[in-house]
């Protein structure tokens, strides 16, 4: 006759940190597949400047992208500071911008500008500062400081419409917010912001995105997992304009794309984030790439108020 051996203190001592383990082991892997672990090489994007367009019911949408190399006078002159933790500052790598202006019009609200600005490092999107502005309605200009800390948020908004019809400098309504976080603790080697993903993709192989991607990226008021993976191939008409030097060509073509969708979720719940918004895209966000160029060729996502929107391609401007 056999007896079952009770385990004794000894034996759970041993087992309980393997069984730790063992649970902690997926959360482990999902901080570690971060952007560091990929080869980001500035040099593949092929181009600095890229607009957009698309329309729904009663609302045309534009969309301008420029990667911009500035000097370092420049980069003083633009980079504020910070009244918490040690400002992220340049690298050896560099630093590039990204700015993207949005305009939204409307048959019945008045014109809505949009401009975001992205200072980063171009090899681990690390961002160093980010600008959100928006004009034509609840004006208000927010310039986030990144830092080893966390994010420091700077506010100005205009008291009334005379102040709103003047320049952001000028608007006196001012707040300050810090954001912390501890980047070890959600895995967060590098953390960026939304509009650098364009040009990661970019910079990026399509191999890449095989197994999905996840990004740490400052949403608003707090960092998130962005994951982009690689769905199945789609056949989009498109009719642009290439710019290369001084020539200027038109193609219209009906081409087969690279598609990636993006999916942000919590860093702390793991559950999908609704808010997350690209060039004002929202949900089920897609970014269709030419496989011989690896340029973003159409935007798609959710319009607040609109559904469904696509944004095609309307010019580009080769490096």
């Amino acid at each position: 006759m056999y007896m079952v051996e009770k385990p004794s203190c000894k034996h759970w001592l041993i087992f309980f940190p393997i069984l730790l383990i063992a649970l902690l082991s997926p959360f482990a892997s999902v901080a570690d597949d971060k952007i560091h672990s990929l080869s980001i090489d500035k040099i593949n994007v092929p181009w600095k400047y890229l607009s957009f367009k698309g329309k729904k019911l009663f609302v045309k949408l534009a969309v301008e992208i420029e990667l911009i190399s500035p000097s370092k006078t420049e980069l003083d002159a633009a980079l504020i500071s910070s009244p918490q933790g040690a400002p992220i500052g340049a690298t050896e790598s560099g630093i590039f911008i990204i700015n993207t202006k949005t305009s939204v019009k409307s048959v019945f609200l008045p014109k809505i500008k949009l401009q975001n600005v992205a200072w980063f490092n171009p090899v681990t999107l690390s961002a160093m500062q980010y600008v959100r502005q928006r004009t034509g309605l609840k004006d208000a200009k927010k310039t986030y400081r990144f830092t080893d800390k966390g994010v420091f948020k700077f506010t100005r908004q205009p008291i009334d419409k005379k102040e709103s019809l003047q320049i952001p400098e000028k608007w006196s309504a001012v707040k300050e917010r810090f954001y912390p976080y501890v980047p070890d603790k959600i895995g967060c080697l590098d953390i960026t912001v939304p509009m650098p993903v364009v040009y990661f993709i970019s910079a990026s192989k399509i191999s890449d995105f095989e197994k999905t991607v996840t990004i740490c990226v400052f949403n608003k008021k707090e960092v998130i997992y962005l994951d982009i993976r690689k769905e199945s191939m789609e056949s989009i008409q498109l009719d642009y304009i290439r710019k290369k030097g001084d020539q200027e060509t038109q193609r219209n073509t009906l081409i087969s794309t690279y598609v990636l969708s993006l999916k942000a979720r919590s860093t702390t719940t793991n559950r999908l984030i609704s808010d997350f918004t690209f060039v004002g895209l929202q949900g089920n966000i897609k970014i269709y790439i030419d496989p011989e160029t690896r340029i973003p060729v159409q935007l798609k996502g959710d319009y607040k108020g609109l559904g469904e929107v696509e944004l095609k391609l309307q010019k580009v401007v080769y490096q």
